[in-house]
């Protein structure tokens, strides 16, 4: 399937390649369908685009929280697993959506809001954690990077 974006041009998918959303995303309800796409071809990156079936502008900068956070707490309930389709002990990607300022050594990702996917029957939902652990705008880069990067 071939669909038009604006920030990749025209792409070709295949279905298998979709993931659905039954319930949207948080402020965006009616984007139900998204693909992952590399956030640079050429490059080796954390960050992934996941790009909206629906709307060609829409498209999320996204990242595995656990390669920040590496003890981060993401707790399913047993009714929360079968949202997304999971057996008892499946394994599932959780991703955190990710925004990139200007300055980009001070790109935040939203922990209180994970992604979770079920990448075998391609379904996901965005869960909001209710503990206070986390903050929606995490601070990527250790300190130290991020001031240096802002005194260049």
């Amino acid at each position: 399937m071939k669909f038009e974006t604006t920030r990749f041009g025209t792409i070709e998918i295949e279905e298998k390649q979709i993931i659905e959303f039954s319930d949207g995303l948080y402020g965006f309800e009616k984007e139900r369908r998204f693909t992952f796409l590399p956030f640079n071809p050429n490059v080796e990156s954390p960050m992934e685009w996941m790009q909206s079936i629906l709307s060609p502008h829409l498209a999320f900068v996204i990242t595995d929280p656990y390669l920040y956070v590496p003890d981060y707490k993401l707790k399913l309930l047993e009714e929360d697993k079968k949202k997304v389709g999971l057996e008892l002990d499946e394994s599932f990607l959780t991703r955190s959506i990710v925004t990139i300022p200007e300055n980009y050594a001070e790109m935040t990702a939203n922990l209180v809001a994970p992604i979770v996917i079920n990448s075998s029957k391609r379904v996901a939902k965005q869960f909001v954690l209710t503990t206070m652990e986390y903050d929606t705008r995490h601070y990527l880069l250790p300190e130290e990077m991020r001031s240096t990067a802002a005194n260049h």
